[in-house]
């Protein structure tokens, strides 16, 4: 049986996608992992986050953060592995922001993890990031499901860890997308 943290089991789950797709970024990309499609299958995912649990096993926080959607729910079972951890997500705010609604508020100085389900950008991490120093709460760590950054740095200081690291996987603004020269329909997953 896969234990998890591969392609495969992305594939498996059809949460590895192939064809032309628009990022929630707005760019685009040949490649899309939509991890709602492992996040269905709780048995596939709590592998996952089992794995992303032990590499951040040395990590000291009180609160594991999801930026909504992709976060929610990897936040939520990964503070259930790590007790009295809290469980919390950001929401889309003003402008192009996120915040804490819902009753959710952090304490100065309070340790957070913050957990997203794939990253390509970073952007969504770096506004939970925003709304975590809002509150004086500081971040530990950072943790993702998947790694799809072209980069081979993270922009942060504090320790990132991610269960899977793909390489290689292009993404362009839409004004230089090869796909779209190309004439390939343009797909929408999320929705």
């Amino acid at each position: 049986m896969d234990q998890g943290g591969t392609l495969a089991d992305l594939r498996d789950v059809g949460a590895y996608l192939q064809g032309h797709f628009l990022l929630t970024t707005g760019r685009h990309s040949d490649t899309f992992f939509l991890l709602a499609r492992l996040a269905e299958r709780p048995d596939r995912l709590r592998r996952w986050i089992s794995l992303l649990h032990e590499q951040m096993a040395d990590i000291h926080a009180s609160a594991i953060v999801g930026p909504a959607v992709g976060g929610i729910i990897p936040a939520y079972q990964l503070a259930a592995l790590r007790p009295p951890c809290r469980a919390l997500f950001t929401e889309k705010g003003d402008g192009d922001t996120m915040v804490f609604r819902r009753g959710f508020r952090l304490d100065p100085g309070e340790s957070v993890i913050i957990v997203e389900d794939a990253m390509t950008t970073g952007s969504s991490i770096q506004k939970a990031i925003d709304a975590v120093g809002a509150y004086g709460a500081s971040v530990a760590a950072i943790g993702t499901l998947v790694n799809r950054s072209t980069s081979n740095k993270t922009p942060w200081s504090v320790p990132f860890y991610s269960v899977l690291t793909v390489k290689g996987i292009q993404n362009w603004p839409p004004e230089d997308c090869p796909l779209c020269h190309k004439g390939e329909p343009l797909t929408k997953p999320k929705q």
